[in-house]
């Protein structure tokens, strides 16, 4: 009987120590959310400011913070190099005290079509944590809609015309030399 008490305390024990781990993982240290845009449907060379806080949820200040965009191409399934897009400049916050947001300005200019997810991402010196946003689909369009038998035509019909101003230019020429 003994033994079947103990084996339920601690499975109780346990249940209580589970569900408060749980329960503090619940709640970031630090969050980061997109405050604008919510999603961007646009063409290429859409220019933005990705707008986001920064919330320090602990009881105590988070030194050297970097705040920085992060994209997937869904389309290609791949990451995106942030060069292109003018957006590899993170935001720097030098103190984030105790329970203090923080609004960040992010600018990124979209150059490629395809579909994205963009998220906003922070980290700081004094962690090996990353907090990131949730994700805003991004939907950069092609501005033009190319017909392929015009390209054909075009593609052909070009250098058949340059060949025959070639031919009656030289005939012009040789005409003008046996006359």
């Amino acid at each position: 009987m003994f033994k079947k008490a103990t084996i339920i305390i601690a499975i109780l024990l346990g249940f209580f120590v589970t569900e408060k781990n749980a329960f503090a993982m619940e709640q970031p240290n630090i969050e980061v959310k997109i405050i604008s845009p919510n999603q961007v449907k646009d063409y290429p060379g859409k220019e933005t400011i990705v707008k986001a806080q920064v919330i320090n949820y602990t009881n105590h200040s988070i030194k050297d913070l970097v705040v920085y965009i992060t994209m997937a191409d869904m389309g290609k399934k791949w990451t995106v190099n942030l060069e292109d897009y003018s957006a590899d400049k993170p935001e720097q916050i030098k103190e984030l005290k105790a329970g203090e947001t923080k609004e960040i300005s992010l600018p990124i200019r979209f150059v490629y079509t395809s579909n994205y997810y963009l998220y906003v991402t922070a980290t700081s010196a004094q962690s090996l944590d990353i907090y990131s946003s949730i994700g805003i689909p991004i939907e950069i369009i092609g501005n033009t809609k190319i017909n392929p038998t015009i390209i054909q035509i075009v593609s052909i019909g070009t250098p058949l015309i340059i060949l025959v101003f070639v031919i009656i230019h030289f005939t012009k020429n040789r005409r003008k030399r046996v006359a």
